[in-house]
């Protein structure tokens, strides 16, 4: 009876525990995908599901007033625009690509938050785009035109350095960036395409009007390569 006992527990065991590995693979996404940039109207990124890369997927971008929390705007389109950057990296056939337009004028002078999902899946990373007065994001003073790169914590980005910075603090993935602290002082707040950032690194290869954004992944700086962006310092 003991036996048959132990046998059942055991047999339970092993069901409770498949029931649980099968509901968190049910959890698992597969969708991936990022808000690159906001430049007058317009708002790019990409958009994938790895399990179905031959399917375009319904992309939903919405804006919403970080003070009151309240959804100004909502755009849905298809990530279905061809991007040879997405394909040389291995994300599929590099047909992901999306923009879609806000009309900022018509919103109310805030600071908004714009986010991306797709489905029941919202991405962690956003935007920030300030309208109207900028002393809601305080006040812009622009610096130009930059040559923006990425790093990663990887040995070849950091040069064993990893997360740790040339301030002291931990390098944080849209947060953190490097610069010539000839051209920029450390500490300082920087909007560069709608996204704050910090100056909280330096690299060797970072010189003059250029500054290094920081990624949490390598594949994440090979999607972002080498940009042009309007940098503006928040005093």
């Amino acid at each position: 009876m003991k036996k048959t006992r132990l046998l059942a527990g055991v047999l339970l065991a092993m069901i409770f525990t498949i029931l649980n590995a099968a509901c968190a693979f049910a959890h698992t996404t597969t969708i991936d995908g990022h808000l690159d940039s906001i430049e007058g109207c317009a708002i790019a990124g990409w958009l994938w599901d790895s399990a179905d890369p031959e399917t375009s997927q319904t992309v939903t971008v919405t804006v919403t007033n970080k003070s009151t929390g309240e959804i100004a705007a909502s755009v849905t389109t298809e990530a279905n625009e061809h991007r040879e950057d997405l394909r040389n990296i291995g994300i599929g056939t590099g047909d992901y690509g999306f923009h879609v337009g806000i009309d900022w004028e018509s919103l109310p002078e805030a600071v908004y938050s714009v986010s991306l999902s797709s489905g029941d899946v919202t991405l962690t990373q956003t935007l920030s785009h300030a309208t109207g007065d900028s002393s809601v994001h305080g006040t812009l003073v622009p610096l130009g035109t930059f040559k923006t790169t990425a790093y990663c914590p990887c040995y070849q980005c950091s040069e064993g350095w990893g997360r740790q910075t040339s301030s002291g603090a931990l390098a944080t993935a849209n947060y953190t960036v490097a610069v010539d602290r000839r051209v920029i002082p450390m500490g300082s707040r920087l909007l560069i395409n709608g996204q704050e950032y910090v100056a909280q690194d330096v690299g060797g290869g970072v010189k003059g009007n250029h500054i290094d954004i920081y990624f949490n992944t390598h594949g994440e700086t090979r999607q972002h390569g080498v940009r042009n962006a309007e940098v503006y310092l928040i005093v």
